[in-house]
Parts: C-alpha cells; structure tokens; sequence
C-alpha cells in the first residue's frame, strides 16, 4: 500500500477529514480469527504521512491551529528518548515554520537515539533534566519557569493528552464512520494517556464500541481521564452510556519494555502472515489483545472488527525487531 500524502500543509478540519477519508483499510485474515470466524480490517494510519503517521498528527493538529491562531511562534512539549509524539512534533513544527522545544526525561546521553537525532535534525531544540525535575511537568510554577528560561511557548502535554489532542482523533472516528456505514462491530485502538481512546469513541456511532487495550502496567487515574475526555467532547450528543472500554492484562510487563517469549513470536507471526510492520511499544499488544481475546471467545463468531494502526514504527529502531 501506498502513503496517502506526504510532505502536505494541512490547514483545516476540513482538510484533514478528506484526508482521514482517503486513508485504506486492509482485511486482515491470520489462523487465530478465522478459527473463531472473526473479521479483522486495519485502518493503516501507519500510511498518512512520512512524518507524521498514525494518531500522532490527528492529536497535533488542533493544537497547531490553536497555537497558530492565538499568535504562538514556539512549541514545548515532553517525552522520553524514543517519544513518538516528540519526533512527530519536531516534524509538525518545522513544517508549519514554528519553533519547538523538547523536554527530555534523563541526562543527555553520550549517543543520542535515532528519535532525538531526527528531532534535531528538524530544528527542535532538546532540554534534558533529572527524572525527579520531569515528574513536576504538570506544575504550573515549575512550567512557569520553563518559560521563563526559554520563552513564551505553547504548551502541549506530553503524548499531545489534551482536549485538542482528543479533538483530533475524535476526527478520525468520524472518518472511520463515513468509511464503514455502520457495518462494523468494535473499533480497536492502542491506549497510553487514553486521550485517542476518547476521542475515537466520541466519533464513532454512539451505538458502536471503542475498545481500548492499555499498553501500561499500572493504570492510575487512566479510565478517569478518558471519561472526563469523552464526556466534554460528547456535550452535544445525547449520552445514555459511555461507549468504550478499557482493557488491561495485556502490557506485557510495563510500558516500552521489550517484547519477549509469547508476545515476541506473536509479533513475527504477525508480520510473517500479514505483511504488516507494527510497533514493539503500542500497536503489538492491540493486536496480540485482539486475538488472544478470539481465542478466549471474548468476540462474537461474526464479529466485525476496526483496528486502529496508530503508527510510531519510528520507535522501532530502539527494538530488536523479528
């Protein structure tokens, strides 16, 4: 399969669904769903932008207009060494002419990782601090001084977890609608801060299913914040019940630790069968959800199922990949 566009300025919701439109969907048939007689077609945002891909951009999008709206010329945001959504807002912020700055969890590595390599390369400068100085990120005095030291910035939260971030792949469900005329059971996605969880299930049919399998070992506060997510982007819509779920069990011991023993061979069947890359931190244990779940009979025989791929392939390269 071909990207869908590449190297594009994107300047509109209106342009960003035809876009969003545009991107293919691919049945994916392996041994574990046949036997369960489950449908399985994958959404391969992977495909959208050389850049950019997957939720990544639909979560930046909202927050670039709004930055650029309200007269904003830099951008700050946080992440770790192989962040998928700091090298897609490296990429974003030096397509769009505008300024951006990294903050690193750790000390500056002798080598930086391929991610920060090209985060560099497209202009983001890069602040490293001490793990204990990044767990205060969400403090305002400390976010206070931040500015103070590199200027006035557009803050956007790490993982692009906002109300314009969920904005975006509210989007995204409202493409996958259009594209799927109701004629589906579930739409799946890989689950972080939860912010695309709530987002996809504020776009889909109210009736419809969004399932999210958190890649995180320890959830927190996670099913609170989709909720308070979900409920201010469905203030126009009448709520009988919140129409997503979460699903735990299938981190595979935490987040961003390397894939081993079942999930690894998983992994290389996968591709082997499908001819689809996945990434080692998110997309991989969606999908190993997703059939180990057929398995247990957790789908309907007939079920219809929507995955997201999300993208970061980038993050491969930090992996031993199959």
């Amino acid at each position: 399969m071909q990207r869908v566009w590449c190297q594009v300025v994107i300047d509109t919701a209106q342009e960003l669904l035809k876009t969003a439109l545009a991107v293919p969907l691919q049945e994916v048939k392996t041994r574990e769903l046949s036997q369960q007689g489950i449908e399985l077609w994958v959404r391969r945002d992977d495909l959208l932008d050389a850049e950019l891909s997957g939720n990544k951009f639909y979560k930046l999008f909202f927050n670039l207009q709004s930055a650029r709206t309200k007269g904003y010329t830099q951008l700050i945001s946080f992440g770790g060494a192989y962040s998928n959504h700091l090298h897609a807002l490296a990429a974003a912020a030096n397509r769009y002419g505008l300024r951006a700055l990294g903050v690193i969890r750790g000390e500056r590595p002798v080598k930086l990782s391929p991610t920060l390599i090209d985060a560099e390369a497209w202009g983001m400068k890069l602040i490293f601090i001490s793990r204990t100085e990044y767990d205060r990120k969400t403090q305002a005095d400390w976010l206070s001084e931040l500015q103070a030291c590199y200027g006035v910035s557009y803050l956007i939260p790490e993982g692009g977890a906002n109300l314009e971030g969920a904005r975006g792949m509210q989007l995204l469900g409202q493409a996958l609608e259009l594209q799927m005329q109701g004629d589906y059971t579930a739409a799946c996605i890989a689950v972080g801060t939860g912010t695309s969880l709530a987002g996809l299930a504020a776009g889909i049919d109210q009736q419809k299913a969004a399932i999210g399998f958190s890649v995180l070992k320890g959830e927190g506060s996670l099913g609170l914040d989709i909720a308070s997510t979900y409920r201010q982007l469905s203030v126009t819509r009448s709520i009988a019940a919140d129409n997503w779920r979460l699903i735990s069990g299938f981190h595979a011991g935490g987040y961003a630790k390397k894939p081993s023993g079942e999930l690894f061979e998983f992994w290389r069947r996968f591709e082997r069968e499908t001819a689809i890359r996945l990434d080692p931190v998110y997309t991989i244990k969606m999908f190993w959800g997703i059939h180990s779940l057929a398995q247990q009979g957790y789908w309907p025989r007939g079920s219809r199922l929507v995955a997201i791929h999300s993208g970061g392939l980038q993050g491969r390269r930090g992996f031993i990949c199959p």
